[in-house]
């Protein structure tokens, strides 16, 4: 028998339990005098079959098994055997149980691994469950063999057939990996491994964190039940890198495995789930030419362990099916695929094992970008729900009939939707029809069309589906199936959707733009029979078709900025400023009695050249960066000779220096705002809304 011992760590309990009752029946005596001479051959003879004849001249029964394997020379061999098995290998296995070992050789993968372990692969993002082991016998290949071998042999590995759990679209199972670890010399980092015991992750993890109860494994928990919470159809918050594109992403998202895998299709993002039950798992062992015959095992009978691993494999698969106890339990879902609306609707079905190995990304649509990703868990975030006092739609700065008409609108529309759901109500003498809210908003730009369809998104916590008319293509055809795929999933999801500009699809047909008039006209037919809510907005009214008038259920203007609702946005930009600030720790003097009246004077003095919310908040940023410019020179300035000087001179910014916000920052970013509108004024002649007067686009 040979290294790693199979066979003696599979039946360690068994010996131990035949040393025991050896051990009662000889005592610990036995094992320490030293027997007669005479005694001991005679012993040897009883022990020994007769050789010679198969039935006793002597009259005396030959020795059964039972009595060779009872015997009192049994029972010193199994000392000398349990010696061996407690010094060399329960010693080797009890040190690699631990975190303390930082290295290991080939020769001991084998007690490094065992079916049910946890392991995670590099970069420590997904964690597997060992499933089953598979190991190479030992054989010595002459250097000149090596040269011949072909490739497709195999080498002397250990395999590992891993499982970690996932979602397609239906079920949550099991998805299987195997990772061969090839034979090396010497010692090797254990975490260098492609994939190692989950505790030595936990403990460098427990080195980095400053919370030494947050642990790695612990995290895994955390983010498998995040798995399950999301894995169905959610709305959340992605900040951070995409898994496959890399794209850098700070928006809300729609994780929606089931409509990623039907959009993406060809990328073969759906995981092959399978069922493990009376899979073959491997372990079955080497075959006889497989044998060594160097010299090392020449002349000498090598013990074949290697059903050993097919045995633990299977007992392993074995706990985890339920007994005949528990005829109403499942399998784990670690080996045996179950739907996810039964494994929700039974709390508690899931254990802690189970989540540790959950998938850590999920697929989901970027709302800002319009696009399918992979997304990692560890970037995800609930969409905050802010108070009614902190949402955008409370803060906008519009007519208070407007916000009043949208609100009721909005909640209504919601409300109605929940009643139809549970009895079957028809709006609409068509089965189908008039079951959308549709909105339009129209007036100059900059004042809060786009923000109000935003602000009830986030006041009635839903997703915000925002689409322009460049997505949705150019020809008719094109532009209907665009605007059923999205109107499907807005309805799908919930969506507040909002077609912004929308002058494409609302401006007037005309005898002779026959591909006009037939986007104008798919757009209504789509419109008719969309369930959902839709705001529309426009800055260019006058080119409005009559056609949408029946259609929408209220347009509601948006006046340009008076003097009150100039001073408002100015005071909320401010204040936004303020508590970006005080959440970083930050000092900073707003003059802002100065900045209102100046603001006051400015909308007085320039008639035609007003500032619409969008400038306000742009002129507000531009004042504060020429503001902080100022507070990092004068920062550079006070600062004594030295080497804390040195590095501000060289441009290190200083985080602690006191900002200044004054009226004379806002004058010089709106002298450069008149320099540009007298510009284009002196090309065109009229200013901007008079440009769009003329035009008849508005008044």
């Amino acid at each position: 028998m040979i290294r790693p011992f199979r066979a003696l760590v599979h039946y360690n309990q068994e010996i131990r339990a035949k040393f025991a009752q050896l051990k009662e029946k000889f005592g610990d005596d036995a094992l320490q005098v030293q027997e007669d001479t005479n005694e001991a051959k005679v012993s040897e003879n009883q022990d020994k079959p007769a050789e010679s004849q198969e039935t006793p001249s002597t009259g005396q029964d030959k020795p059964t098994d039972k009595e060779y394997t009872s015997s009192l020379t049994a029972y010193q061999h199994l000392g000398c055997l349990i010696d061996f098995m407690d010094n060399t290998i329960q010693a080797k296995m009890d040190y690699l149980s631990g975190t303390q070992p930082r290295t290991i050789s080939f020769n001991h993968l084998w007690y490094l691994f065992k079916p049910g372990d946890d392991v995670v692969g590099q970069g420590r993002r997904q964690a597997y469950r060992v499933i089953s082991i598979t190991s190479t016998g030992h054989k010595v290949t002459p250097p000149w063999r090596n040269w011949k071998r072909d490739e497709s042999e195999p080498a002397a590995s250990i395999t590992l057939f891993c499982v970690y759990i996932d979602f397609d679209g239906k079920q949550l199972g099991p998805v299987s990996k195997s990772f061969v670890i090839s034979k090396f010399d010497g010692e090797k980092a254990i975490t260098a491994l492609e994939v190692y015991p989950i505790r030595f992750a936990e403990d460098d993890y427990s080195v980095t964190k400053d919370d030494p109860k947050a642990g790695f494994q612990q995290e895994l928990i955390d983010r498998g039940k995040m798995f399950i919470d999301v894995a169905s159809v959610k709305h959340m918050h992605y900040n951070g890198f995409t898994l496959e594109a890399r794209d850098e992403v700070d928006s809300q998202v729609m994780v929606d495995f089931a409509e990623a895998f039907a959009a993406t299709q060809a990328n073969g993002w759906q995981p092959e789930i399978e069922s493990l039950i009376g899979k073959d798992l491997g372990g079955s062992g080497s075959s006889e030419d497989e044998t060594c015959s160097a010299a090392c095992c020449a002349g000498e009978y090598v013990y074949n362990d290697n059903y050993v691993d097919k045995t633990r494999n299977e007992n392993y698969i074995a706990r985890l099916m339920p007994g005949p106890d528990e005829p109403n339990d499942e399998p784990s879902v670690a080996i045996y695929p179950r739907p996810l609306k039964e494994i929700t609707a039974t709390k508690g079905t899931l254990t802690n094992d189970d989540l540790i190995i959950m998938s850590y990304r999920v697929f989901g649509f970027v709302l800002r970008s319009r696009k399918w990703a992979k997304l990692d868990l560890k970037y995800l975030s609930p969409v905050s729900e802010g108070s009614k006092e902190q949402t955008a739609f409370d803060q906008l700065v519009l007519p208070k009939q407007h916000k009043d008409i949208v609100y009721c609108l909005v909640d209504q529309h919601f409300r109605n939707k929940e009643a139809r759901v549970s009895d079957n109500e028809e709006v609409d003498i068509i089965r189908g029809k008039g079951k959308g809210l549709i909105l339009l908003l129209h007036g100059s730009p900059g004042v809060g069309k786009t923000t109000t369809a935003e602000g009830v998104a986030e006041r009635f916590n839903k997703p915000l589906f925002q689409i322009t008319c460049g997505d949705l293509g150019a020809t008719a055809s094109e532009v209907e199936a665009a605007l059923e795929r999205n109107f499907s999933l807005a309805n799908r999801w919930g969506c507040i959707l909002l077609l912004d500009e929308a002058d494409v699809f609302l401006a007037q047909r005309s005898p002779k733009n026959f591909v006009r008039n037939g986007l104008v006209a798919v757009f209504l037919r789509v419109l008719e029979y969309y369930a959902g809510i839709l705001f529309l907005t426009t800055n260019r009214i006058g080119d409005f078709d009559e056609a949408f008038t029946s259609r929408i259920h209220i347009s509601l203007y948006y006046p340009p900025l008076d003097k009150s609702s100039t001073r408002e946005i100015f005071r909320l930009n401010l204040r936004i400023i303020k508590q970006r600030f005080r959440d970083k720790g930050r000092e900073i003097d707003i003059h802002e009695k100065d900045i209102l009246k100046y603001a006051t004077a400015y909308w007085k003095k320039h008639e035609n050249m007003r500032w619409n919310g969008r400038q306000i908040r742009n002129a507000c940023q531009t004042a504060l960066a020429m503001a902080e410019f100022d507070a990092q020179n004068r920062s550079i300035s006070s600062t004594n000779v030295g080497e804390e000087g040195k590095k501000k001179k060289q441009g290190v910014r200083d985080e602690d220096a006191k900002v200044e916000l004054t009226h004379l920052h806002v004058q010089i970013v709106s002298d450069a705002y008149l320099e540009f509108m007298r510009y284009l004024k002196s090309i065109y002649g009229f200013s901007a809304d008079e440009v769009a007067k003329n035009m008849r686009l508005r008044a």
